[in-house]
């Protein structure tokens, strides 16, 4: 309930940051003659990378005897592990269709990492996972160099638990979830074209499910949901065509 208030929150966030950006720059839906040579001169590149520090995860891990509570039914227990600091890189596409407003699409993969306190006495493994956004973001303004701006965007993330070692039959597996992020940052120009990018980023990545081994008597799968981060990030992004500002 709480993540899907904040998600709301965000949401209206960026809507309202975006709403702000096309006033300011009077945007019309249109790509500006000013300070651009055609669509394609709107385009830039971009390489991040940083470090992910995870909240800490709900883990579900089936427990009882071959997962059996005697009654037939499966027992669970719940934990919040803590799961370890890891890095990550992405890289993407973006378009700067206004002066303070920017539109991107990035991918990005976060290194695997291990769930350090899960039931450290049956279960090992490790989670990894790959992400795609689309992104909006608002420059804010540009003062002797220095753009701070604001953004958000959704995507989807595909996590991948590995390496794991559970009585009962769990296999590594890995799934798909819907996921959001939410950035605070600022960037300098090292040259009309080229910039230096850092900030701050808030994950939700969503929540996964490992596999299921299908030879086992009584199969189970360990699930970790609330899936969230909090990121330090920089990297460069290239612009293309002339500068905005």
């Amino acid at each position: 309930m709480m993540g899907r208030t904040l998600l709301r929150v965000c949401f209206a966030a960026l809507g309202m940051s975006m709403a702000g950006a096309a006033h300011s720059a009077d945007y019309d839906g249109q790509l500006p003659d000013e300070g651009f040579n055609g669509f394609l001169s709107c385009l830039y590149a971009r390489i991040d990378g940083g470090v992910t520090l995870y909240d800490r995860p709900t883990v579900i891990q089936p427990i009882g005897d071959m997962f059996d509570n005697g009654n037939g039914g499966v027992v669970s227990s719940a934990i919040q592990p803590e799961i370890d600091p890891a890095g990550f890189f992405e890289g993407g596409v973006g378009c700067q269709v206004a002066s303070t407003l920017r539109i991107e699409i990035t991918g990005g993969v976060h290194l695997k990492s291990s769930l350090t306190d899960a039931f450290p006495d049956s279960l090992n493994a490790e989670i990894g996972s790959q992400h795609v956004f689309i992104s909006t973001f608002w420059d804010i303004t540009n003062y002797a160099g220095w753009t701070p701006y604001v953004g958000g965007g959704i995507g989807a993330a595909r996590h991948e638990i590995s390496d794991l070692t559970f009585p009962g039959g769990a296999a590594d597996g890995a799934e798909y979830d819907f996921a959001y992020h939410v950035n605070v940052g600022v960037s300098y120009d090292i040259t009309e074209s080229l910039k230096f990018d850092l900030s701050y980023r808030y994950l939700n990545l969503g929540e996964t499910i490992s596999g299921v081994d299908p030879l086992a008597a009584d199969p189970g799968a360990i699930s970790v949901a609330g899936i969230e981060a909090h990121e330090a990030k920089f990297g460069l992004r290239y612009h293309f065509g002339a500068p905005a500002w």
